[in-house]
C-alpha cells in the first residue's frame, strides 16, 4: 500500500466530513500514527495509554543517560527496505539520515553455532549437522548438492524457527521435501565457494518448494524470507525516535498509566471506563479507536459487541517473544571477525545479535545474547528475571568465554513480552490458521474502531501496525456523524470511585 494513496483518500473523503473527535486507546506507533493523520486533518484526538511509557513494542532500552550511550533494542528492530509505509514515517519524522543497513542472520560468515556442544563457525554447521545427525542428509540416494542444501535449510530452520515448526520441516523433509529438492536445480542458490546459499532467492523463484510444505511451515518460510534479507534496515541511535518524533508532533496530551477497563457498546458511541490513580474514570465516546492487542483486550469487560468479533478477540492467536541484553565493557567479539549478525547460542537461547552500529568504545558495547520466540521464549519468559540472566550468560558463554571474565559484563535488560502486562505475547501469527483472520480483527463495531499488527498483512512488523492504522483513519473519516460525547454512568464498578469525564 502507498502511503500518499490512502492519505489522499482520507483527505478527499475528509473535506466532504464534518470533524469528528476521537479517543485513541494506546499510544503504541499504530495509535500515535493515527492522533498525527487525524491532528492533520482537523479532528481533535486524545489517547490513553495503560503503561508508564509510550511505544508499545517499540522499545529501546539505554545503558545510560549520555547521548552516545549505548543501547539494545527490546522490541522492534528492523524495517524491510520495500515496507513502503514505515520508511514513509521515518522520513516524515526527518530520520531518513538515521538509517542504516541491519545485519541479519547468516550474513556474518564468522559468527557462531553451537550444534549438540559443539561449537564452530556458522558456515561450517550444515556440514557438522550431516556428520552428526546422518539420515537422510547422507543417504546417497540423493546427490552431494541436495544432501548440502537440505542441511543448509535445516540449519536455518534450527536457527530461527520455534520448536514446533522445527519438528514440522523434519517431518516434511523426511516425507517428501527430499525428493522435491532432488527434482530442483540447486547449483544457482550455492554461493561460488559451496560455502552458503541463497536462501532467499531459492525461495521467491521455487514457489513449488513452499507449496509442498505444512501450512504453518509454509507461512514461516514467508517470514525467513525477510528475517534473511540482506535488505534489512535500522535506525542510527535507536528505533524509539520515530516514537518520540510523533508523539512530538501530536498537539493532544497522551495520558499515560491510564488502563482501560471495559468498553460498552452502543449504536451511536462507545463507553468507555479507565483506572488512573486508583479513580474509575467513564466516558462516552463519539468515536474510539482500539489499538490494544486482543491478548490485553480480551481481558476486560467487554459489551454490545457480536459474537463473530468476539471469537476474533479471544481467539487471535499471540506468540511470545523474549529478548535479553548484555551492556559489555568492550565489543570482544569484533576480535573474532565478527562485525554484526547473529550466532546461533542453542539450548532454548536461539539467536544472539552483535551490533551492526558502532558505539562510543568508551561507553562500552551491547549484545542481543538472546532473542527467542514460540515454545523458547514462552520457558525463559517464565523465569525470574535474575535466572533468564543467568542461563542466557551460562548458554552463550560456551560461544564467547569472555562474558564468565569479572567485570565484562557491566548491565543486562530484558523483556519477555508475553508475561509483560500491555502486550501479553509479542506478535500475532498465522502459521496455523488463515492470514484472513487479520479482517476479523480489523472489522469496526458501531464507532469502535480497530487497528495495530494483529489488524493486518504484517502481524509482527510496524508495517502491519501503520498500515491498519491508516485504514482505520479512512474509515473514521468516511463514517457518517454520531451524536456529541455527554455524561453517563452506566458502567459500574463497586468499592470505586467513579469519575464521571
Amino acid at each position: 500500500m502507498d502511503a500518499n494513496m490512502i492519505l489522499e483518500q482520507c483527505q478527499l473523503i475528509n473535506s466532504q466530513s464534518q470533524k469528528k473527535h476521537i479517543t485513541i486507546l494506546g499510544a503504541g506507533i499504530a495509535g500515535l500514527v493515527a492522533a498525527y493523520e487525524l491532528e492533520r486533518l482537523g479532528h481533535t484526538v486524545e489517547i490513553l495509554e495503560g503503561s508508564p511509557r509510550i511505544g508499545g513494542r517499540v522499545w529501546t532500552h539505554r545503558f545510560g543517560n549520555e547521548p552516545d550511550a549505548p543501547y539494545a533494542e527490546l522490541g522492534a528492530m528492523r524495517i524491510p527496505s520495500d515496507h513502503e509505509l514505515t520508511l514513509h514515517y521515518v522520513q516524515e519524522m526527518g530520520l531518513s539520515d538515521k538509517l542504516c543497513k541491519f545485519m541479519t542472520v547468516f550474513e556474518e560468515s564468522n559468527a557462531k553455532m553451537n550444534i549438540n556442544g559443539q561449537v564452530l563457525k556458522m558456515k561450517d554447521a550444515p556440514r557438522t549437522l550431516q556428520q552428526t545427525e546422518g539420515g537422510l542428509l547422507t543417504d546417497t540416494r540423493y546427490s552431494e548438492q541436495t544432501r548440502n542444501f537440505a542441511a543448509w535449510l535445516k540449519t536455518i530452520i534450527n536457527t530461527i524457527a520455534p520448536g514446533n515448526l522445527r519438528s514440522d520441516f523434519e517431518r516434511d523433509l523426511q516425507s517428501h521435501l527430499m525428493d522435491e529438492l532432488e527434482r530442483l536445480d540447486l547449483d544457482p542458490y550455492f554461493s561460488e565457494d559451496g560455502e552458503t546459499i541463497d536462501l532467499h532467492s531459492f525461495l521467491t523463484q521455487n514457489p513449488s518448494f513452499r507449496a509442498k510444505c505444512s501450512q504453518g511451515l509454509d507461512i514461516f518460510l514467508g517470514d525467513i524470507m525477510t528475517e534473511t534479507s540482506h535488505d534489512l534496515l535500522q535506525l542510527k541511535g535507536g528505533m524509539d525516535q520515530i516514537i518520540s518524533r510523533l508523539a512530538a508532533s501530536i498537539k493532544a496530551d497522551i495520558k499515560c498509566n491510564a488502563e482501560v477497563v471495559a468498553l460498552l457498546l452502543e449504536k451511536d458511541y462507545t463507553q468507555i471506563a479507565w483506572k488512573q490513580n486508583g479513580q474509575i474514570h467513564i466516558k462516552k465516546c463519539d468515536y474510539v479507536l482500539c489499538t490494544i492487542p486482543f491478548s490485553v483486550l480480551r481481558k476486560m469487560e467487554l459489551s454490545g459487541f457480536d459474537e463473530q468479533k468476539l471469537d476474533s478477540i479471544h481467539n487471535t492467536v499471540y506468540c511470545p517473544g523474549t529478548k535479553v541484553a548484555f551492556h559489555t565493557k568492550e565489543a570482544f567479539w569484533t576480535k573474532e571477525g565478527i562485525k554484526g549478525g547473529a550466532s546461533f547460542s542453542g539450548e532454548g537461547v536461539r539467536q544472539t545479535y552483535y551490533p551492526s552500529v558502532k558505539f562510543n568504545p568508551e561507553r562500552g558495547s551491547v549484545m542481543l545474547a538472546s532473542y527467542t520466540i514460540g515454545d523458547d521464549a514462552d520457558r525463559m519468559g517464565k523465569m525470574s528475571e535474575i535466572e533468564r540472566f543467568d542461563y542466557v550468560q551460562n548458554t552463550v558463554s560456551k560461544l564467547h568465554p569472555e562474558l564468565n571474565v569479572p567485570g565484562t559484563i557491566v548491565d543486562k535488560a530484558s523483556i519477555a513480552w508475553g508475561e509483560y502486562k500491555w502486550s501479553a505475547g509479542g506478535c500475532t501469527i498465522h502459521w496455523d490458521d488463515s492470514e484472513s483472520n487479520y479482517l476479523a480483527a480489523q472489522r469496526p463495531q458501531n464507532t469502535l474502531f480497530f487497528a495495530g499488527e494483529h489488524c493486518s498483512r504484517f502481524p509482527a512488523w510496524l508495517q502491519g501496525s501503520i498500515e491498519s492504522s491508516l485504514e482505520a483513519v479512512r474509515d473514521i473519516v468516511k463514517h457518517k456523524p454520531v451524536t456529541k460525547s455527554t455524561a453517563v454512568n452506566t458502567i459500574s464498578r463497586t468499592n470505586r470511585q467513579l469519575v464521571t469525564v
